[in-house]
């Protein structure tokens, strides 16, 4: 697949366009299989339009002219629309020119065979209906069935199944298709082989802690228990949802791909005013197999060709499903004989943060070679900001972000993590000086049951030595810390076995009933007592708020909750509480006045509206000038200022990247949460976290940036 030059002066036919050489050879360009790759900042809406715009002017006389362009979200969606309707230039396409997403195409293709078809998106609805709809299906096998009657482990089993039946979708698997266990493995091993090893290993984690796969079993692969134990099941779900008229988002782009499968081999395809002749795709490096398939059977439906669209140093969603691969290859995953066009200039960023932002992706090896130079001759401001510790980097950076907020230059600021638990302290910090602040619904982790059930495991701490009924029941008590050690609470019969041993003992306390634990016999979910018993004294033993968090962190696996579908939160989790065990360093024993703090910045939160697919609140909320978010929430934004928190080895890249194709994953993240400065960007290192040394970020070093000296007191905006 080779690259196209650019041309070297403007052809007549764009000469009102204003479009620079690279934008020009990518609306010029006389293959309809086409990929542009177009770097942050670089013009690629412009182009995108001026290329349907220039397909058009130079049409013969008859000939038909009909595009139909997917973006990734409702947003980008609007944007292309709002510039076809306002710009005059546009005027003479913009009949011709539809814009949706494929969510939405899809749902209307459905529509027209599903009688009053209804989304299930909300938890409740999720939960529903796994409960009731999918009963008589799970009832049929042993496994779901076990995890569903359950009453300890079935609301959380059956919210999260949903978003697992998804997720395989998403994948690329078929209830049609895979019907035998030969083809589901060999799906499976084309995920692997495509870069999506971890989707896979992701999967087998999920269905072990649910205890529908056993890994302990020697005697059966763990890939044949999850095709056995869930996905014959997967496939009767599948199906039987549909014949309900119940579809998730992912059903909308699954059933309409099947819908026109059939249509292509019953010989029926799209004419006159219903064809499309170009298909257009935006954020292309963002789609996931279950997409890529949708894509190319759209445009075999309509006899056409995919102009794909995106940039593959940006792929940064390969939690949902996505992979560079298929921008990456092109000619092997969608047809042969694509033309490559790159856009060469960022129009968007200052000249420095371009040059070191391209130092930096270059030391992936899997992508394609870009030479980008910035259109703007000014630079931005860079600052590597090092702190002794992860609390003092708290302190300066809550003292840095007033700073900026009182600038009347920092229209925004942007505090940008790599994990949700690295947010938390700065909940809490701007929730108690009042300090509003806009954070997705999935960063609401102080909202979450986690810290709900923290706060009632520090209850169950203050009465530990106190009996009903001033406290509470210890067999209750001891049982629902036992339900949090590990991932998913006490089967039926193991809570059932150690109940009974409890109450025969009587214990007046928690503390008594926790040294009956100790000198239990039986076995809790297959493991010795003491696997249990070690986790909670460790708990109770700590002395200080900071040590009881950190024990919470350590050792309660319960509370790790998977925040809304991503299967990043599976593969790449970390404990909830895991910085704020050392930001609560600074309360003591002071359990009162930590509780107190939390508790208002829960309060805070409980006003901040949830944002909608991706979409920012309708409220207004996202207009506020302090936004704290994940580098996974960053991409498609723009800030004044961007402070990059906690730049060390281990974070960035993130200590459970392991492969070549994880840690290149890892250094595109940053790359994205780099380029979302406009003007200023703050990097900041810690020496120490949890009382561990850590050295600074590899990323500092490829960009050629110096580690200065700790500071001891936040300087000036």
């Amino acid at each position: 697949m080779e690259r196209t030059k650019p041309p070297t002066r403007t052809a007549p036919i764009i000469a009102d366009s204003g479009l620079d050489l690279s934008q020009q050879a990518f609306c010029l360009e006389p293959n309809q299989a086409v990929r542009l790759l177009a770097p942050a900042g670089s013009g690629k809406t412009h182009s995108l339009l001026w290329r349907c715009l220039a397909v058009t002017r130079a049409a013969k006389a008859g000939e038909n002219n009909r595009f139909l362009i997917f973006t990734f979200t409702r947003a980008a969606r609007d944007e292309l629309r709002e510039r076809l309707r306002s710009d005059v230039k546009f005027q003479a396409v913009a009949p011709l020119v539809e814009v949706t997403t494929l969510n939405s195409w899809g749902y209307r293709r459905v529509k027209a065979d599903v009688n009053n078809p209804k989304l299930v998106t909300g938890s409740n609805d999720r939960y529903w209906t796994i409960m009731n709809v999918l009963q008589p299906v799970w009832q049929e096998h042993a496994a779901l069935k076990a995890t569903f009657t359950d009453n300890r482990r079935k609301n959380r089993a059956a919210r999260q199944m949903m978003d697992l039946m998804d997720q395989v979708k998403s994948l690329g698997f078929r209830h049609d298709v895979h019907t035998e266990y030969a083809a589901f493995a060999d799906h499976a091993q084309w995920l692997i082989f495509n870069g999506m090893v971890a989707h896979v290993q992701a999967l087998v984690k999920i269905l072990e802690e649910m205890e529908i796969v056993d890994s302990t079993d020697r005697s059966t692969p763990a890939i044949k228990q999850v095709y056995d134990n869930f996905f014959l099941f997967w496939r009767q779900a599948t199906l039987q949802l549909y014949r309900s008229a119940l579809l998730t988002l992912e059903d909308q782009k699954y059933w309409a791909l099947i819908d026109v499968e059939s249509a292509i081999k019953g010989g029926r395809f799209t004419t006159g005013m219903h064809r499309y002749h170009h298909i257009l795709v935006d954020e292309f490096q963002d789609i996931n197999t279950l997409d890529l398939n949708l894509l190319k059977t759209v445009a075999a439906y309509n006899k056409a060709q995919l102009t794909i669209v995106g940039d593959d140093d940006q792929a940064i969603y390969e939690w949902r499903g996505a992979t560079p691969e298929f921008i990456l290859n092109p000619d092997e995953h969608i047809a042969p004989g694509y033309a490559t066009h790159v856009l060469s200039v960022n129009y968007r960023s200052p000249r420095n943060l371009v040059e070191l932002s391209q130092r930096l992706i270059k030391h992936n090896e899997r992508r394609v070679d870009k030479d980008v130079r910035a259109a703007s001759q000014q630079d931005a401001k860079v600052e590597v900001v090092r702190n002794a510790s992860l609390e003092a980097t708290v302190d300066y950076v809550a003292e840095r972000v007033k700073s900026m907020l009182a600038n009347s230059d920092m229209k925004n600021i942007a505090l940008i993590s790599r994990k949700r638990s690295q947010i938390i302290p700065y909940q809490i910090v701007f929730a108690a000086d009042d300090i509003p602040f806009y954070a997705a619904e999935d960063l609401h982790v102080l909202l979450s049951g986690a810290f709900e059930q923290l706060k009632g495991m520090l209850v169950l701490k203050a009465q530990i030595d106190q009996s009903p009924p001033f406290g509470p029941d210890p067999v209750e008590g001891l049982l629902k810390l036992c339900d949090l050690v590990k991932h998913y609470p006490l089967s039926k019969a193991d809570r059932g076995n150690l109940k009974k041993y409890l109450t025969t003992a009587r214990p007046r306390t928690l503390r008594a009933a926790l040294d009956l634990l100790y000198a239990y016999d039986g076995t809790i979910k297959g493991l010795a007592s003491d696997k249990f018993y070690l986790p909670i004294r460790a708990f109770f033993s700590a002395k200080s708020v900071a040590d009881s968090i950190r024990a919470v962190s350590d050792h309660f696996d319960g509370l790790q909750k998977d925040y809304g579908k991503a299967l990043d939160d599976i593969y790449y989790a970390d404990p909830p509480f895991f910085y704020l065990s050392e930001y609560a360093e600074r309360y003591g024993d002071d359990f009162s006045a930590f509780y107190d703090d939390v508790e208002k910045a829960i309060a805070t939160l409980a006003k901040i509206p949830p944002d909608d697919d991706n979409d920012d609140g309708a409220d207004g909320s996202w207009k506020r000038q302090l936004h704290l978010m994940t580098a996974l929430r960053a991409k498609g934004k723009e800030f004044d200022a961007v402070i990059i928190l906690d730049c060390n080895q281990g974070m960035w890249p993130s200590k459970l990247a392991t492969t070549d194709e994880q840690l290149e994953a890892e250094r595109r993240l940053f790359y994205v949460a780099f380029t979302r400065a406009r003007k200023h960007v703050i990097l900041v290192v810690d020496d120490e976290i949890l009382g561990a040394q850590v050295a600074p970020s590899p990323y500092l070093y490829e960009m050629g940036l110096p580690i200065p000296a700790v500071v001891s007191r936040p300087a000036q905006a």
